[in-house]
């Protein structure tokens, strides 16, 4: 087991790369000597927190494949040419070697990832005569937990079962590693694993809660003590508290504890806009903006936590940004089917009005429209370029609407729904047709609409089971979308109980 060990266990501040059994000694060995050295300061520490945000926006998990490109292509209806990689994606075939590398990919550094993160929680205990100050303990502490439960869940997510509940309770999971260490870690049951996660969560919310500048009274010399180089400033570039309570809202949702996700939902709702983390974006000045690099794209502002990814625009404008066939399109039918001109429902042009529609977000080529979301040419508003947006507003109003649909408030969930709508340049009303509508396929609509190019709409897809996608040109089997584990981890040991 020592060979799949050595993929969760290198640091930082080492190239993430795989050794073989017998040099597995000598990489940790030289690897304390680095950690112990990082760890003497203040700095040490901030820097170790700065290289998971950063190695987060790698393209084998957040900058790439858990965002726009895998958990993206499995679960929107591009246009693509069969001679390329996506188009097996799109098909759900995970078996070709290329495919199978790619998942290699999204899983050993997932457990890259927390392999950091248990470093840093581990020398953060053993090192209180350098983060001495009860506050700054807390946020380090707080962001750890959040992120290292965050990560687990997307691997539970993409590896596992949409339904942890019955007789999945007691099926194996993906490992949950809370240590890092030369000892294998064993396979849990859902049930056990959803401890171990809620474990996290909750540590997470508890510190966050007394240290987070956005909800926390951090004392008189916070600013000019611990916050004096700024570092703390930008909570939405950080896993904050309100990040962490609309974690908690999505790993409710996913248990199909919908009272509890709402509530949580709202909580977010209610303190971010105040607290000033998030505002809404101006949909009319996009409209009216008639530059492409002064538009904000990616609704930045609305964004609870998101990641700065160097370069990339770079990395995905050969997939989005080109003119050729190779390019990812949508096709023409399918964007009026989300963005009609006039609805035959309701007889209004929201199609027209909506600024995620075929004015914006989606632009026509002579080959389909592309997605515009990551935009970032090199004269782009830096203030919107490079932005991966980890968790928005927008989810939390849908979290709710869907406890309410729960709860048979057809009504009060296109309340929601329109919330969000409005601010989108939308000036009907859903709650006006509520006789006339399906609250649960409005609600799909908006996922659609919403989080193309995000992960969200995959992760959504496979909550609710759904067993077709909008598009009619696009086969879509939620029993599809469980990703299957590394050969390696087969071959030694791991079992996948589907």
């Amino acid at each position: 087991m020592k060979k799949i060990l050595t993929k969760y266990l290198l640091p930082v501040l080492m190239a993430a790369t795989a050794v073989s059994c017998d040099e597995w000694l000598n990489v940790t060995s030289s690897s304390e000597l680095q950690a112990d050295k990082l760890y003497e300061t203040r700095t040490g520490f901030y820097e170790a927190l700065t290289g998971v945000y950063m190695t987060m926006g790698d393209a084998s998990t957040y900058g790439g494949h858990y965002m726009w490109n895998v958990n993206n292509y499995v679960a929107y209806p591009y246009k693509v040419n069969p001679q390329i990689l996506v188009s097996e994606i799109q098909k759900h075939v995970y078996s070709t070697t290329k495919i199978k590398s790619v998942m290699e990919q999204m899983w050993y550094n997932g457990y890259y990832l927390i392999a950091n993160i248990n470093i840093i929680l581990r020398e953060l205990e053993a090192r209180r005569n350098v983060i001495t100050a009860d506050v700054e303990y807390n946020l380090f502490k707080g962001e750890l937990h959040a992120l290292r439960a965050m990560i687990h869940f997307d691997l539970m997510r993409m590896f596992g079962v949409n339904d942890w509940s019955g007789e999945n309770a007691a099926k194996l999971t993906v490992p949950y590693i809370t240590e890092y260490t030369a000892e294998v870690t064993p396979q849990r049951s859902y049930a056990q694993t959803e401890i171990l996660l809620m474990d996290d969560l909750n540590k997470a919310i508890e510190c966050l809660k007394k240290a987070d500048p956005i909800v926390a009274d951090t004392g008189d010399s916070f600013e000019s003590t611990i916050n004096a180089d700024g570092y703390w400033t930008n909570r939405s570039k950080h896993m904050n508290y309100y990040a962490t309570v609309a974690l908690a809202a999505r790993i409710h949702q996913w248990k199909n504890d919908y009272e509890t996700a709402a509530k949580y939902a709202q909580e977010v709702i209610d303190g971010a806009f105040y607290a000033g983390l998030v505002s809404w974006v101006d949909a009319y000045a996009i409209i009216n903006e008639s530059s492409d690099d002064q538009k904000n794209w990616i609704f930045s502002t609305e964004h609870l936590f998101s990641l700065d990814v160097t370069d990339l625009y770079s990395s995905l404008r050969q997939t989005f940004f080109t003119s050729d066939e190779n390019s990812l399109y949508i096709d023409e039918s399918f964007v009026n089917f989300l963005f009609p001109p006039v609805d035959p429902k309701t007889g209004s042009v929201a199609g027209l009005e909506d600024i995620r529609g075929t004015a914006l977000q989606l632009k026509y080529t002579g080959l389909g429209y592309v997605l515009y979301k990551y935009y970032g040419s090199t004269f782009y508003n830096a203030m919107f370029r490079n932005r991966i947006p980890m968790s928005r507003i927008s989810e939390m109003y849908y979290i709710v609407a869907e406890h309410l649909i729960n709860e048979g408030d057809t009504a009060g969930a296109m309340y929601q729904l329109d919330q969000v709508r409005a601010r989108r340049g939308i000036t009907s009303r859903l709650q006006d047709s509520v006789d006339a509508l399906d609250p649960s396929e409005e609600l799909m609509k908006e996922y659609y609409r919403e989080f193309v190019g995000e992960d969200k709409l995959f992760y959504y897809l496979k909550h609710v089971k759904a067993e077709k996608s909008l598009s009619e040109a696009f086969d879509l089997n939620a029993s599809a979308l469980i990703y299957p584990y590394p050969d390696e981890e087969i071959n030694y040991g791991r079992k996948q109980e589907l």
